[in-house]
């Protein structure tokens, strides 16, 4: 498999990563990836630990195992919720900053990012920009527009501004918050999620 195919296949995954960080999963949703046997037929293979770890986890959402939803929306809620204070927050500037609530700086930084390629978030307004989930689907947005790029320079200069997202944004803090998930997560779903990020995050920037 060359490059782009790995690259493609990663971006897969941090769309789909960044989306169950994000936003709550329904109960058909969960059904139809154990049904459909999808981490059973992962796009790519990767000897990272991290990858091997998450997938040994995520095997478990399958057509032949039953799935608990309530442990995997009590995972949700307990590790990102908003309304107690979430065991595994996804948020950079929580683990970085002890002012994460009014860190404007980094909410503007963000802002400024998003605003250079001409994304907006899909919570804009309702979920601070450094969120893991939102900082996810951006990523993925950047390596979408890679691929998009016929011309040289500019195929340069977006994987120099991949590289310095991941390692200004997200590898300083990730590894800390999967710990917390680790710690704090009973289901098979979110400890593999756990692990899967920080696998993507590192192979990405490696293959740049």
């Amino acid at each position: 498999m060359d490059n782009d195919n790995i690259l493609k296949g990663y971006s897969m995954l941090l769309y789909f990563a960044g989306s169950l960080i994000l936003n709550e999963p329904q109960e058909d949703c969960i059904n139809d990836l154990a049904s459909s046997n999808m981490f059973w037929k992962m796009p790519l293979k990767s000897n990272n630990p991290d990858y091997i770890i998450a997938t040994s986890f995520l095997h478990h959402i399958n057509d032949t195992m039953e799935i608990d939803y309530h442990e995997i929306k009590n995972d949700y809620l307990t590790l990102f919720g908003e309304k107690d204070k979430p065991l595994a927050p996804p948020y950079k500037s929580v683990y970085l900053s002890d002012e994460h609530l009014t860190n404007h700086k980094q909410a503007a930084t963000l802002k400024h990012i998003y605003k250079t390629y001409g994304w907006h978030s899909p919570a804009c307004g309702k979920i601070h920009e450094d969120h893991l989930g939102i900082e996810l689907l951006f990523l993925n947005l950047l390596i979408e527009k890679y691929f998009d790029m016929d011309d040289g320079i500019c195929k340069k200069e977006i994987k120099t501004d991949i590289k310095k997202f991941i390692k200004n944004h997200l590898a300083s803090w990730v590894s800390d918050w999967n710990r917390d998930i680790q710690k704090n997560a009973s289901s098979n779903l979110y400890r593999g999620i756990g692990y899967l990020v920080t696998a993507c995050i590192a192979d990405v920037y490696n293959l740049f």
